[in-house]
């Protein structure tokens, strides 16, 4: 009798248990049949600074995967690169192409990091020549491209904290930090004259951070892990952006500003 009784629960347990395995196995199967595991693996040492072999990356992009797959490892190889090799990147293009896939996002990165590569050149050559607003425009693009470039190691890493969530400890924190150097600390309860510093108190347990433009669950998901540190300050954060991406729609986005100037 107690067996039986038993029988409507361990149906439902049965149920649930089938549905995770279900997803389980299918998961893995996307896993097997897009070698993501080969992708993650070469992007994760991309990030970290680890050379990749062209022929190696060729390779992956002539095998399994979708045809994002292979732009975004393409991308990320692309934003790995300190110097540009024309004959390389143009291999990089071809092999996108005989798999079908949509260049314009591998080459509007291209070009921004070619006219960075250009600006740079220029501007070591002719800064005699430069006026004064030129050279505050060419060092703000110059600059900025380079954190795109250089610094997108440190967005996307295996088991350390992100950029994200590293500054807004500090800023929390009020300890000195070459990342938060720059950021103003503005107080409504100072004077007009006061009301802005480079100077933190710290100890704050409440945070609000917000993107304008693209945010990503994976910075939600590492502010959360900050937040639930025993040891830490903070104990509540919220995260906001303008809207939120995930790979696709970003790579998406990039492909098309290619697209409207002409690229692809």
């Amino acid at each position: 009798m107690d067996a039986v009784n038993s029988l409507p629960e361990l149906t439902s347990r049965k149920q649930v248990i089938d549905k995770h395995t279900n997803i389980a196995t299918f998961l893995l199967g996307q896993i097997k049949e897009r070698s993501l595991d080969v992708y993650t693996t070469k992007e994760n040492a991309m990030i970290k600074g680890a050379r990749i072999n062209l022929s190696d990356l060729l390779s992956v992009l002539k095998t399994k995967g979708t045809k994002m797959d292979k732009v975004r490892f393409a991308i990320m190889y692309l934003l790995s690169l300190d110097t540009l090799h024309q004959p390389d990147l143009e291999a990089v293009e071809l092999a996108l192409r005989e798999a079908e896939a949509d260049t314009s996002a591998f080459l509007y990165l291209k070009k921004i990091k070619s006219l960075n590569v250009s600006l740079a050149a220029s501007s070591s050559a002719n800064s005699a020549s430069r006026s004064n607003i030129v050279d505050w425009a060419g060092m703000l693009y110059d600059q900025s491209i380079n954190a795109v470039t250089a610094g997108v190691k440190n967005l996307l890493t295996g088991d350390q904290q992100l950029a994200v969530a590293r500054t807004v400890e500090a800023l929390a924190e009020g300890k000195p930090n070459p990342e938060t150097d720059s950021y103003l600390f503005l107080d409504p309860r100072a004077s007009k004259s006061g009301s802005t510093s480079h100077v933190m108190g710290g100890g704050f347990r409440e945070a609000i951070v917000f993107m304008v433009g693209g945010g990503n669950y994976i910075e939600y998901s590492s502010l959360q892990e900050l937040s639930q540190q025993p040891q830490g300050t903070l104990k509540n954060i919220i995260y906001g952006a303008t809207e939120i991406l995930n790979a696709t729609q970003l790579v998406e986005q990039l492909a098309i500003l290619g697209q409207k100037i002409g690229l692809g």
